[in-house]
């Protein structure tokens, strides 16, 4: 059955989530520099993060999602899809109960004109309509139960790979949607409906005498050079826009006003030289983007004290690590054989850690793994295949799991209590 004919607009008693009260109308205060600052998922979030706050969890939205506008339930339920769909697919999303929200997601959809993406959901609803009992089967069956499904339920598959194609245009609609309806979602942080027309430099401040940012606005959207400041007056950040989109190019500073980050462009190869700044002003680490994700060309890094960490280098997308040195000096890999240890942090308060032998640019030996100093893999491999024993280890330090391989093939595993 066709979803638009099962939950028709005027059938509001078949769906409670898609009812508002303009009397009740709930807009939070947003700070308006973030707000014409902010693109994309980040500009969506940061619209959306208060709302979430104030509805609080599913009783919520049936007792206070009233107060939501269409618009502001198009961004809040399509929230939900992306949040699941992007995890783990059309599959994790019905499996994890989330059908309830259909209606809303494609009557919010249709309201800020994204058809496309709306009529992907329904496709996804009849296909769960079809399978809906080995879904609810699964459900009684824990994590193995889950995995089956999707060897069981492949024809998610394929609307998974639509979703991703689309998801980011989605994001876009919603963001133009608000921009042109901005006092639907918000109030500027002083409670002000935003001025739209507003042209010329949008400025806020730590204090009368002290500025925090400064934004060149034209008719709603950031247009020039954006710059932020510390409080003690040092930038921040200085940013290129044009017609509400950021330039690729920008700079980061510290504190202290030395240089943070910056990007600019690359020659050889093509693309972007990504540059990281110790706080001292000494050179962290370069890297070449040929595009949003993919590297090309040497990747250095230093330690703080101006020696050189590891080169590397990304050819043809395949990544090779040539030379290492400790903070000293002293060389420990070279042409691509000894040891090769990079140290990294990708969430606040997690330092990760690799310790590597390599031979002949390929991982040959023992391979150590940590995480804020524990030891959370061990591996041994014999020309870039794991051979030997592989051991996982939890919090405590315990072996959970010990595998063994032989080239690159698994011979036996068990786990450890």
């Amino acid at each position: 059955m066709n979803i638009f004919n099962l939950f028709g607009q005027n059938k509001q008693q078949d769906d409670p989530y898609w009812e508002f009260d303009k009397t009740k109308h709930y807009r939070p205060k947003l700070d308006k520099g973030e707000f014409f600052k902010l693109t994309g998922f980040d500009f969506g979030w940061f619209v959306l993060e208060p709302i979430s706050e104030f509805i609080q969890d599913r009783k919520g939205e049936l007792t206070k999602g009233n107060t939501l506008s269409y618009g502001q339930k198009a961004l809040y339920y399509w929230w939900y899809v992306d949040a699941q769909v992007t995890n783990g697919g059309f599959t994790q999303f019905y499996y994890n109960d989330y059908v309830m929200y259909v209606p809303t997601i494609i009557k919010g959809l249709k309201h800020i004109g994204d058809n496309k993406m709306a009529e992907l959901i329904n496709r996804s609803y009849e296909l769960y309509l079809k399978e809906n009992k080995k879904i609810k089967d699964a459900r009684k069956g824990g994590l193995e139960a889950f995995s089956n499904l999707y060897k069981e339920i492949t024809d998610f598959d394929e609307l998974d790979d639509e979703y991703y194609k689309l998801n980011e245009q989605t994001m876009k609609n919603i963001e133009n949607y608000i921009r042109k309806n901005p006092n639907e979602f918000c109030l500027e942080e002083d409670g002000n409906e935003f001025d739209m027309s507003f042209v010329g430099e949008l400025k806020t401040l730590y204090s009368p005498d002290k500025p925090k940012e400064v934004i060149p606005v034209s008719n709603g959207v950031v247009s020039g050079t954006y710059k932020s400041y510390y409080e003690n007056g040092n930038p921040k950040e200085i940013i290129e826009y044009l017609n509400g989109e950021q330039a690729i190019e920008r700079i980061e500073f510290h504190e202290n006003g030395n240089k943070k980050f910056s990007i600019s462009k690359s020659d050889n190869p093509k693309g972007y030289l990504h540059s990281h700044f110790y706080e001292n002003g000494n050179l962290k680490s370069t890297e070449i983007y040929v595009s949003k994700y993919d590297r090309d060309g040497k990747w250095i890094q230093y330690y703080a004290n101006g020696q050189m960490k590891s080169e590397t280098e990304f050819i043809q997308k395949e990544f090779f690590v040539q030379n290492c040195w400790k903070e000293d000096g002293t060389q420990i890999m070279k042409d691509g054989t000894g040891l090769y240890i990079n140290e990294y942090s990708i969430f606040d308060g997690v330092i990760d850690r690799n310790e590597q032998e390599y031979r002949n640019y390929k991982r040959h030996g023992k391979q150590y793994s940590y995480s804020n100093s524990k030891l959370k893999l061990y591996q041994e491999m014999v020309d870039g295949k794991e051979h030997g024993v592989t051991k996982s280890y939890d919090e405590n330090g315990n072996v959970k799991e010990e595998t063994i391989y032989e080239n690159g093939k698994e011979i036996s595993r068990k786990k450890i209590k």
